[in-house]
């Protein structure tokens, strides 16, 4: 009978390949995901424009190695550009269409471009694992620049005068992101000594995060340290419970009374204001309540598209000139993310926007539930747990700042969906049946001298 032809090796597409294209694009995305959580550009060598340069080889690399395919076939990918799709659809409706698009062109799409590097170029659960790490160290290496180069004139709250974290709640939002991520290191560390150094390293990012005086990164830290609580044994809990209580004791003693003040006005009416300091975070707090009230106005009054991209300040200074009789308005941000989206994409850009973050909290979930308990999968477990804890500390952030178009989201939901994307077959290579021995190979038969000698031995 005729027998069908074996196909070439080199023709079979085998699980795991991975394209010279994506090798090199996943090789860049390693160091523009350093670069831009570490920020050393925005304190020395700016002018190389690295980063920028980085991003232009990844963006290449996207096309050429169809990562985007891969990217958006995945349900948060759907999300995404859903998400962008209606960011695009506002801009014909914007108060100031040439302010839109500048904000479209300018940060949203190359945020969406690294969402597709980060979900399509991981080809491997190893090379997912190295993306995470390297963002954890990134953020390492930013709290080592916020304490050496940061700045508390004027405010007393710590900053870097130069750079995307001018801002010191942005500044704190990524430390707390980059504690989860060190939590998940101190959980997957089998080392004593690794143990130690990422306990120190949380330790000191959470004392840098009580430096910036953000009143929603406390808030964040209570939820985390609530989820992880939630999570411990009984003995786990006991000793978070005393190890939270010294560490928060120690913290609150050294805090500058300035920023402790500060603090002090979430649980304080303003009739018992102590300073200054105290008075000036009223007055943020008031502010940014009137803020809150505006954006939900503006979500009401245009349900659909919203006042366009970027435009509440500007849709909230004509309010103050034409219905207040102010001279003009804050010009500042909405405080919340979520209002920030629904303002100004409308009602169907905030369902986008909090299905991105819903849907990549719950596969990191499923994932832990899928992996924990079980020893030979282990680090994955301790991965999904320390991006459900990073997503936990974005969706509670966001209620406190307007970051909604910023790479944090992007990023962490890429990480997550490339996550997803390649857990199962390292689950299914661990799990997998160890190959048969292989069999001896048989010696060829010596040069034939007759029938009878060949076969002499068989018979």
């Amino acid at each position: 009978m005729p027998v069908a032809p074996v196909p070439d090796a080199s023709s079979v597409h085998r699980p795991g390949d991975i394209s010279s294209f994506q090798r090199f694009g996943f090789s860049i995305l390693v160091l523009y995901l350093f670069l831009i959580y570490s920020r050393i550009f925005d304190v020395k060598f700016a002018f190389l424009h690295i980063p920028g340069i980085s991003y232009r080889v990844i963006f290449v690399m996207v096309i050429l190695s169809q990562a985007f395919m891969r990217a958006l076939r995945t349900d948060v990918g759907k999300a995404m550009a859903g998400f962008t799709f209606w960011f695009m659809a506002a801009i014909p409706f914007s108060m100031w269409k040439g302010g839109s698009t500048d904000l479209l062109i300018g940060s949203w799409l190359p945020n969406f471009v690294i969402f597709l590097a980060t979900a399509g170029l991981i080809a491997n659960y190893a090379q997912c694992r190295r993306a995470v790490v390297t963002v954890a160290i990134g953020f390492l290496v930013l709290t080592a620049i916020a304490i050496l180069l940061g700045s508390t004139e004027s405010t007393g709250r710590l900053y870097l005068p130069n750079g995307k974290y001018a801002n010191p709640n942005e500044m704190g939002q990524a430390l707390l992101l980059g504690l989860a991520l060190w939590l998940f290191l101190l959980l997957d560390s089998k080392s004593g000594l690794f143990k130690s150094f990422a306990a120190t390293v949380i330790l000191v990012m959470l004392f840098t995060i009580s430096k910036t005086g953000s009143r929603g990164c406390l808030i964040a830290f209570g939820v985390l340290l609530l989820a992880v609580f939630l999570r411990s044994s009984p003995s786990g809990r006991l000793q978070l419970m005393l190890g939270g209580g010294l560490l928060i004791t120690v913290i609150v003693a050294t805090m500058p009374a300035r920023l402790l003040n500060r603090y002090r006005t979430l649980a304080e009416d303003q009739d018992q204001m102590l300073d200054v300091s105290e008075e000036s975070a009223y007055s943020s707090a008031n502010a940014r309540k009137d803020l809150l009230r505006k954006s939900i106005k503006y979500t009401l009054q245009h349900p659909i598209f919203g006042v366009g991209p970027g435009m509440f300040p500007v849709a909230e200074d004509a309010d103050a000139r034409a219905n207040e009789g102010r001279r003009h308005g804050r010009w500042q941000g909405t405080h919340n993310s979520y209002t920030q989206v629904s303002c100004e994409l409308g009602i169907p850009g905030l369902i986008f926007y909090a299905a991105i973050v819903i849907i990549a909290f719950r596969k990191t979930e499923r994932i832990y539930k899928q992996t924990r308990g079980d020893p030979e999968l282990a680090d994955i477990a301790n991965l999904a747990l320390g991006l459900n804890y990073a997503l936990l500390v974005y969706a509670v952030t966001v209620l406190f700042d307007y970051i909604a178009y910023t790479s944090m989201l992007p990023v962490f939901a890429g990480l997550v969906t490339a996550l997803g994307s390649t857990v199962e077959a390292e689950i299914a290579r661990r799990k997998a049946p160890p190959a048969p021995p292989a069999a001896a190979p048989v010696s060829a038969a010596p040069p034939s001298r007759g029938f009878r000698a060949v076969y002499a031995g068989r018979y």
